[in-house]
């Protein structure tokens, strides 16, 4: 965005009525960098990007797929806006409550739910493993609860845990 700010203040000199013939040249000269510095700037950015990710759907399935891997998994991914100021915390908030629900129940299926209600998000993440799941206020331990419910809370979302012997039913709504 610097970048973009440094053309705009050329644009100004070059503009600038006491400037002489000479200074314009080199103004203009610099102008011409600075462009071609922006465009090799957002084809390196656009570089970056996944190709077979377009949504923050189709990243939530390429989520569940590397966390889960070998483990059964059922999901459903409605196609809706997510507002994308969301999508970063909501990626996070999916990879800690896939990584939970992999590394410590125990499970052997794991439930994805993500759609659309009135104009909220809802993820739901379910397993059916051992069970015991909450968040660790105390310090000491798995923080990694600790941390969703921080990230839901920083969008004023909310956070529900339902967990027992049959495994940990997590439901987030943003």
């Amino acid at each position: 965005m610097s970048n973009v700010a440094l053309g705009y203040e050329l644009d100004l000199l070059l503009g600038a009525s006491e400037s002489t013939v000479e200074s314009r040249r080199e103004i203009r000269v610099l102008r011409f960098k600075v462009d071609d510095l922006i465009s090799k700037v957002r084809r390196e950015m656009y570089a970056l990007r996944d190709p077979q990710v377009t949504t923050f759907q189709d990243a939530l399935n390429q989520l569940i797929n590397e966390i889960c891997g070998d483990l059964q998994v059922t999901h459903s991914i409605s196609n809706f806006a997510i507002p994308n100021s969301y999508q970063p915390e909501l990626k996070a908030i999916a990879t800690e409550l896939l990584r939970n629900a992999k590394v410590h129940s125990g499970a052997s299926h794991i439930e994805v739910l993500l759609k659309g209600v009135e104009n909220r998000t809802y993820l739901e993440v379910s397993d059916n493993g051992v069970g015991g799941a909450q968040v660790n206020t105390s310090g000491l331990g798995r923080l990694g609860l600790v941390g969703v419910k921080e990230r839901v809370e920083q969008l004023h979302g909310q956070m529900q845990i339902i967990s027992s012997e049959n495994g940990t039913c997590i439901k987030v709504v943003l």
